[in-house]
């Protein structure tokens, strides 16, 4: 049986986004998923972008390895990739001796509201776009937030 963890992809500089960059991802995902394949029987599924601004992918591991499995480890053929057959787009791109941060998204949670931590990622964008502007339709939109916060 496989598990199946949720990664978010995000570049270790704050620069670069990996949305603009997902072309490039998903080649660098496709070379290092043959790999990952023959040597673990790991399945990693294409990057995808969701909410418009944020870079995942679905990693299937092994259950009977899934606990010691160590993603960001496992996963720097991707960035291995992308340094050696990008033409030097990300050399700037690298803080420390890290290109790319893996963070796993906790499976959802069922509330009595039921939001997943991806739509509740998203609404917190929205708010914080929100608090960008200053006019007075945005300012009565944050009055009510507030006021529904605060009851």
């Amino acid at each position: 049986m496989l598990i199946t963890k949720t990664i978010q992809i995000e570049f270790a500089d704050s620069d670069y986004n990996a949305v603009d960059c997902i072309k490039d991802l998903k080649a660098a995902t496709e070379s290092a998923s043959l790999n990952l394949f023959s040597k673990y029987e790991v399945r990693l599924e294409m990057p995808r972008v969701i909410n418009g601004y944020q870079v995942v992918m679905d990693v299937r591991i092994p259950e009977e390895i899934a606990d010691d499995f160590s993603i960001g480890n496992h996963l720097r053929g991707v960035s291995a990739y992308l340094l050696k057959y990008c033409d030097g787009r990300y050399d700037d791109a690298v803080v420390g001796k890290r290109l790319l941060n893996y963070t796993v998204i906790p499976e959802t949670v069922e509330t009595s509201h039921s939001y997943s931590v991806s739509e509740r990622l998203s609404l917190i964008a929205d708010i914080a776009e929100l608090l960008k502007n200053d006019d007075e339709q945005t300012n009565d939109k944050i009055r009510k937030i507030q006021e529904i916060i605060r009851d």
